[in-house]
């Protein structure tokens, strides 16, 4: 019976986890697992059979939920690519108000400042690269050194931010311009391109419940920052990507669906007091 329980909660975290802007984590609070799997997470040397055991079925039910999903989100990219870029970006910006609570708590510092700088500058720095270099939208099925390194490296923010309740994991891979070219691997069981993403998610999980665990005691109005920073400067990228226009219909849909998918994020990110007493 926990067996099933634990896939069944891994099913409904891994389709959370495929939607921009869905926090796995903050599903994993409300299913009341989180504690436990970050717990087999982070002691996986220590306690390896439980850890396994509990941690076999939540696995099986996210790739089911990813792969399930997939096809859906596949669809929707190919057939309706404005309003469901603007659904991300209301997704996204549905978060907003939360990481600016828990980056600003304590008040507004300088460390904080520059954590939120940085990668704000980086995020539309890219936006502006990618802005003049068309092809970099193009749906990759096939991998070179470089870009599996990339992958890799967005695969590990991706599932440390899949580990924080309130961040999205895929909203990563929005973020750094590969969140289409997964989906249509996941669904295509592309494994050239799906494994050095697998590597850096791997990574990403069994490393980053520490570095999370660190950097939230030690740093945490810091680490919410550089999120922040992050997430405010993707906006650029994703909405060049979208192609909106008023001139269509699929304009007006698209602006439907940027108030219903920040209501969505909105929504989700407002169950607070019981993931900070987890994540803090």
């Amino acid at each position: 019976m926990g067996f099933l329980k634990n896939l069944g909660c891994g099913v409904v975290i891994g389709i959370a986890e495929i939607i921009p802007g869905v926090s796995g984590g903050t599903l994993a609070v409300l299913l009341n697992i989180y504690d436990q799997l970050i717990g087999s997470i982070s002691h996986l040397k220590k306690e390896f059979k439980k850890s396994v055991l509990f941690l076999i079925p939540v696995v099986l039910g996210m790739g089911i939920g990813i792969f399930a999903f997939s096809h859906i989100i596949k669809f929707l990219l190919e057939e309706y690519p404005m309003a469901v870029n603007f659904l991300f970006l209301g997704l996204i910006l549905g978060i907003v108000p939360m990481l600016w609570g828990k980056s600003t708590k304590e008040g507004i510092k300088g460390a904080s400042v520059l954590a939120f700088l940085i990668p704000l500058g980086i995020m539309i720095g890219l936006a502006i690269v990618s802005g003049s270099q068309p092809e970099s939208s193009v749906i990759l099925t096939s991998v070179d050194g470089a870009t599996a390194l990339r992958f890799a490296a967005v695969g590990f923010l991706a599932a440390i931010c899949m580990i924080l309740p309130g961040i999205s994991g895929s909203m990563m891979m929005v973020i750094f311009g590969i969140y289409d070219s997964v989906v249509n691997a996941v669904s295509d069981l592309n494994l050239v391109l799906l494994l050095p993403v697998g590597v850096g998610v791997l990574a990403g999980l069994l490393f980053g419940a520490k570095l999370v665990d660190i950097c939230l005691h030690k740093w945490p109005q810091v680490t919410y920052s550089a999120i922040l920073g992050l997430v405010i400067g993707s906006v650029f990228s994703l909405y060049q990507k979208s192609g909106f226009s008023l001139e269509t219909s699929q304009g007006w849909v698209a602006l439907g669906m940027l108030l219903l998918g920040g209501i969505i994020s909105y929504g989700f990110t407002s169950y607070q007091p019981s993931s900070q007493k987890v994540a803090e």
